[in-house]
């Protein structure tokens, strides 16, 4: 039976455990925690069902099938690595597509964006994938991820810090006209609700928030994307939270408890080495990191 790999990137972090010998020096040199290097290793010993390092106090040194393997690997990170060189030869102009990943809460703040590079930039064509899924850059399901939440730690992949965001409850005017703005959180539960369905609620934390304060019957329209969230709060559906970017481009809605109620998070840039360094994806970069910071969201 052919072998498989849960995660080709197990394999790439503990060649580099191979290479240097400590979980801390491969740490440093993946710019990730010490924590998610031991993890993947133990996830391709298990996947393996082999032992590939011996542990002693001095770091850890490679077994026998272990040094077959990373023999593999440095073969592997070899073509890679002229991979990414072709890849550089080969689009060092503007052209082609470029695949930009990200949930469908977040277009309406990267819509500008989008509509500024395909301005200076016509000859590239820009698809945007909306997807709660994170897809896999090492793959080539995209060449740039915007992600909110901790600061991505795949060890080839690139995260730049592009904004702080925080997120609470609105409602719109035609909801309030019906159904009068709650004074307390303990109004809350009187109130009726958008929210996500199962199974989706645990990614967005105002979705966690009204399942476990809100009853059920309250929650009027359960959706599977963020923005369609939104939709149904601008047309007074109930209360829903959103970021407070997005509601800011609506006149009609109005914050609700915006003292006691709020959620952080951030938002992050993700590229994967063999291309962060191209044309396009520099390009897009770049304006994106400039919108952020020229709304002072950075």
């Amino acid at each position: 039976m052919a072998i498989q790999f849960d995660d080709w990137q197990d394999v790439k972090v503990a060649y580099e455990v191979a290479r240097l010998g400590t979980l801390t020096a491969a740490a440093e040199k993946l710019n990730v925690h010490h924590s998610t290097v031991l993890r993947r290793i133990n996830n391709l010993e298990q996947s393996l069902n082999a032992r590939l390092f011996h542990r002693h106090a001095r770091g850890y040194k490679v077994t026998e099938i272990g040094a077959k393997l990373f023999t593999a690997a440095q073969s592997i990170n070899s073509e890679l690595e002229r991979l990414h060189n072709d890849i550089i030869a080969a689009d060092s102009t503007l052209r082609g597509s470029l695949l930009l990943t990200t949930v469908s809460g977040f277009i309406d703040v990267l819509s500008d964006v989008c509509e500024q590079f395909q301005s200076l930039h016509p000859q590239v064509q820009l698809e945007v994938i909306l997807d709660q899924k994170r897809l896999r850059l090492d793959h080539g399901q995209a060449h740039i991820a915007v992600r909110a939440g901790p600061r991505p730690d795949e060890g080839d992949y690139i995260a730049q810090h592009l904004a702080h965001l925080s997120s609470g409850f609105y409602a719109s005017k035609r909801y309030i006209d019906k159904h009068g703005v709650p004074k307390s959180i303990k109004q809350l539960p009187l109130h009726n609700f958008v929210s996500g369905v199962a199974g989706y609620n645990g990614k967005v934390p105002y979705f966690v928030w009204v399942d476990e304060n809100i009853p059920t019957s309250q929650v009027k329209l359960r959706v599977s994307e963020t923005s369609e969230a939104t939709r149904a709060i601008v047309k007074g559906l109930g209360i829903g939270g959103m970021q407070h970017d997005v509601a800011a481009q609506y006149a009609d809605l109005v914050p609700i408890l915006a003292d006691e109620l709020s959620w952080p998070t951030d938002l992050w840039l993700v590229t994967h080495h063999l291309v962060h360094r191209t044309a396009k994806v520099q390009a897009f970069s770049q304006l994106l990191k400039a919108y952020f910071k020229e709304h002072k969201l950075a």
